[in-house]
């Protein structure tokens, strides 16, 4: 048996149309009797079950009038031990930054000399004995005591965060989550 093939010449449409449209099935010859390849569902003919899909040809103009994208996201969980880990890094930078901070803020109080000035006044407010209290601003001890603030400062923040974290969690499973949008400009 032979197939209808549209590029034979077989059929009766016109010579010009015959090559561009593809080959109808015919229903009086079986499946089993078409070449291989030749079929309604052939692969050769490209047989997919979704539409072909054309890009649209976008130009310069139609670039710059479209706007840039825009992308809802709904943030419903917050890992604990993510937010744990984020949080002691975030605490031991502020802890490291109250360091400094002290050492600087000291160095510029004595090159100031208010340290002087305020011994000076103790000692005329006490009758010329020092105040008892002075020992306790030297550098050393003033350094032991915002290394004291940051390390408890860090375990603190560290456990603020996560139990925020398991607080999100409770709200986000009751009222849905933070939903935020996302551009990219």
């Amino acid at each position: 048996m032979s197939t209808s093939d549209s590029r034979t010449g077989t059929q009766d449409a016109a010579p010009a149309e015959a090559t561009s449209k593809l080959p109808s099935f015919d229903s009086a010859s079986s499946p089993s009797e078409q070449g291989l390849g030749e079929g309604k569902g052939s692969a050769a003919r490209g047989a997919s079950r979704s539409p072909k899909k054309t890009a649209p040809a976008a130009t310069g103009a139609d670039k710059e009038r479209r706007g840039p994208r825009r992308v809802r996201l709904t943030l419903a969980r917050l890992d604990p031990f993510s937010v744990m880990k984020l949080s002691f890094l975030v605490a031991i930078a502020i802890g490291i930054a109250t360091v400094i901070a002290v050492v600087l803020l000291w160095n510029l109080v004595e090159a100031i000399g208010l340290w002087d000035q305020i011994d000076q006044l103790g000692r005329d407010l006490n009758g010329g004995n020092p105040l008892p209290f002075m020992e306790f601003f030297s550098f050393s001890k003033m350094t032991s005591y915002g290394t004291i603030v940051a390390v408890v400062n860090v375990v603190i923040i560290t456990a603020l965060g996560t139990l925020l974290a398991f607080l999100y969690n409770l709200v986000a499973a009751l009222l849905g989550g933070l939903k935020m949008t996302f551009t990219d400009e």
